[in-house]
């Protein structure tokens, strides 16, 4: 491996651990007391934030997708475009699925497409970590 492969993979691996801790923090934020509060107003800050925090997640994931498929295509990796393609699928629909939560009845539902979203995006990152990383 040359330097310059060297160093994409290892801004490549950097960006799925960034991408790990902010999905980590969307998970959080899907936990969050704040939905079960008698008040709307803890309720709608909470679901407000989990989308906030998934979306964050699902560009950061969507960095690391592309960071990776870089890093494969510089070092030869077979089959990385085809794993490429899902994880964006996937980081796509994750995303697109956090977008729509905040637009649900009530927090349950939010909640409820929240963890969809964040279902999406963890196979995302997966695919992005197995570009990365190897199978």
């Amino acid at each position: 491996m040359n330097e310059e492969q060297s160093k994409r993979l290892s801004e490549a691996a950097e960006s799925i651990l960034q991408a790990s801790e902010a999905l980590e923090e969307a998970r959080d934020a899907i936990g969050d007391r704040r939905f079960e509060s008698d008040q709307e107003r803890d309720r709608s800050a909470a679901a407000q934030q989990m989308t906030s925090r998934l979306d964050n997640a699902g560009k950061r994931i969507e960095d690391a997708v592309r960071k990776g498929t870089v890093a494969a295509a510089a070092g030869l990796r077979p089959g990385a475009f085809a794993r490429y393609r899902e994880a964006w699928t996937a980081v796509r629909e994750g995303r697109g699925l956090a977008r729509t939560a905040a637009d649900q009845d009530g927090s349950a539902n939010k909640k409820l497409r929240g963890q969809e979203a964040l279902a999406r995006l963890e196979d995302a990152l997966e695919g992005a970590a197995t570009i990365v990383f190897g199978d």
